[in-house]
C-alpha cells in the first residue's frame, strides 16, 4: 500500500479535486490511503478569523467566516452532484456550526490561546478531507472517510504538537487495515490530531506532511507520495533563482537538512518517521503528473560527488556562544548539538567548535526558551539576524575535492563547513537579502553548471 499526501493548493477549486479523483484513481492498484490539507489558504483565513474575533471585531471575524462557508460549499457542489449533496452537507454543517460557536467565544473572552488556535485552525482539514471523500466516491472510488482527530494522538503542545507514536500507531492500524483489506481508498485530513483526552492539536505549518509520515510509518508503507505544486526538490527556491533544476534522488539526511535549512518541501518532520521505517518519499506535482518528482531515501550510488541544492531562511537573531573561562571543553559542543536537535528546525548551527559556537534563530518566539537552554553551556551574545544560505550534500563528508569547490565558490561570503550534529554535511554562510538572487545564481554557475532541464542526480 501506499500513502498519498494531497497539498492544499492541489484540491484549491472543483476543477483541482476532480484532477486529484483522477490521479488517485490511476493509484487504486497500489491501495492508497490518501491524507489532505487544507484547501488553499483556508488554515490562514481560518487563524484571521479568530485573530480578528479575540480581538473584539466579529464583523471582520463572521465575514471571513461567511466567506469561507460560501467557498468550501461551492466547491464542493462542484464536483458532488445533488444527489449526494445532502450527505454531505449533514458533515460539513455541524463543523461549520462548531466554528461560529468557537468565534464568538472568542470575541467574549478576547483570549486567542494556542489551544483555541488549534481548535479553529483544524477545521480546514476535516471540510476538505470530507470533500475530497465524497468526490471520489461520486467518481467512482470507494472511498472511507476517517476523523483525524481519532487517530493522530499527540501531546499538550499546541500549535507544534507532537505524535504519541505508540498509541497512534495502534489506532492507525486498527481504523485504517480493516478499510484496506476490504478494497477501500481511506481520507483523512493531515496536520490535525488530539491529545490521548480528546483535545484538539496541530502539528504546525506543513504539518500534513508530517502527517502523511505518521502514517506511512505506522503501516509499513512502500512509499509516501507527497503531491504539491512542484515538480519535485529543486536546487534552490525558484521565487529567488527561477533557473532551479529538479533534483532526482536525496538521501534522509540531505531532505532533513534541507527542510531545516528553509526549503519549501518536505516538512523537516516528515523525514523522522519515515526515515525510521525506511519508507522511501517521493515529491510530484500534481499539475505535471508526467515527472517523475523527487525520491527521498534512496541515492544512486553511482551518481558523481555532487551539491544537492541551496537552502536559505531568514532568522530572526544570530547568537554567539563562548563557554565559559574554566569549564570543561569536552562537554561544550555536545551540550550545543543536543539543544539545535531539541530546537530543530528553529535553530540551525552556522560554527562550532570546543569553546564556541554560532547559532542562527529563525524565530524571536523561542528566544526565551531557547536562552536557558544554553545558559549553562557559556556566555551568549545576541545580535540581528540575517539570511543564512545552506549548501547541502551528503558528499561534501567524502568528497574532499567538493569541499574545496564549495568553499572557493563562497569564499567571500566566510563559508564554514559544518559536519557534526547535522543530518547531513552542509556549507553555510550569512548574506543580505539585497545580495541573495546574485548569489544563487553565482553558486549556480559555479557548483551546478546545466541548462534548466537538465536534472541533479
Amino acid at each position: 500500500m501506499i500513502v498519498m499526501k494531497i497539498g492544499g493548493s492541489s484540491v484549491d477549486c472543483a476543477a483541482s479535486i476532480e484532477r486529484v479523483a483522477g490521479i488517485v484513481r490511476g493509484y487504486q492498484d497500489r491501495r492508497p490511503v490518501i491524507v489532505v490539507s487544507a484547501m488553499a489558504k483556508t488554515t490562514r483565513r481560518l487563524l484571521e478569523s479568530a485573530e480578528a474575533a479575540a480581538s473584539g471585531d466579529l464583523e471582520t471575524a463572521l465575514a471571513i467566516f461567511d466567506e469561507l462557508v460560501e467557498y468550501h460549499r461551492r466547491e464542493a457542489y462542484g464536483v458532488v452532484p445533488p444527489g449526494g449533496r445532502a450527505r454531505l452537507d449533514a458533515m460539513l454543517d455541524p463543523w461549520f456550526g462548531e466554528l461560529r460557536v468557537h468565534l464568538d467565544e472568542l470575541a467574549a473572552t478576547r483570549a486567542l490561546t494556542p489551544r483555541a488556535a488549534d481548535a479553529v485552525a483544524s477545521y480546514g482539514e476535516l471540510l476538505a478531507s470530507a470533500i475530497l471523500s465524497s468526490a471520489l466516491t461520486h467518481a467512482g472510488v470507494d472511498s472511507a472517510w476517517i476523523d483525524c482527530r481519532r487517530v493522530i494522538v499527540t501531546d499538550h503542545e499546541f500549535t507544534r504538537a507532537q505524535p504519541l507514536y505508540g498509541p497512534t500507531d495502534a489506532r492507525l492500524r486498527d481504523a485504517l487495515l480493516p478499510l484496506l483489506a476490504a478494497g477501500k481508498v481511506a481520507v483523512l485530513g493531515g496536520y490535525v490530531g488530539a491529545t490521548p483526552s480528546g483535545v484538539v492539536t496541530t502539528l504546525g505549518k506543513e504539518g500534513s506532511d508530517f502527517s502523511a509520515a505518521i502514517v506511512g510509518a505506522a503501516l509499513g508503507a512502500e512509499e509516501i507520495l507527497i503531491w504539491t505544486d512542484v515538480d519535485g526538490i529543486l536546487t534552490a527556491d525558484p521565487r529567488v533563482y527561477p533557473q532551479a533544476r529538479r533534483v532526482r534522488t536525496l538521501s534522509f539526511g540531505e531532505a532533513l537538512e534541507l527542510a531545516c535549512s528553509g526549503a519549501k518541501k518536505p516538512h523537516f518532520g516528515t523525514l523522522g518517521p519515515a526515515g525510521r521505517a525506511d519508507v522511501p518519499i517521493r515529491i510530484l506535482n500534481s499539475r505535471h503528473v508526467e515527472s517523475e518528482g523527487t525520491l527521498i531515501g534512496r541515492r544512486d550510488p553511482d551518481a558523481p560527488a555532487t551539491v544537492k541544492s541551496i537552502a536559505c531562511r531568514a532568522n530572526d537573531h544570530l547568537l554567539s556562544l563562548r563557554a565559559r573561562q574554566g569549564a570543561a571543553a569536552d562537554g561544550f559542543l555536545p551540550g550545543v548539538l543536543a539543544v539545535c536537535e531539541r530546537f530543530r528546525p528553529e535553530l540551525l548551527l552556522l560554527a562550532g567548535d570546543e569553546r564556541s559556537a554560532t547559532l542562527a534563530l529563525h524565530h524571536s518566539d523561542r528566544l526565551a526558551e531557547i536562552r536557558l537552554a544554553l545558559d549553562d553551556l557559556g556566555v551568549l551574545n545576541i545580535e540581528e539576524g540575517g539570511l543564512v544560505v545552506s549548501i547541502v550534500s551528503d558528499d561534501l563528508a567524502a568528497s574532499p575535492e567538493l569541499v574545496e569547490r564549495t568553499l572557493a565558490a563562497a569564499g567571500e561570503l566566510d563559508p564554514r563547513l559544518v559536519l557534526a550534529g547535522v543530518s547531513s554535511p552542509c556549507v553555510r554562510f550569512t548574506v543580505l537579502e539585497e545580495r541573495l538572487p546574485g548569489i544563487i545564481a553565482d553558486l549556480h554557475a559555479r557548483l551546478l553548471p546545466g541548462g534548466p532541464e537538465e536534472v541533479v542526480q
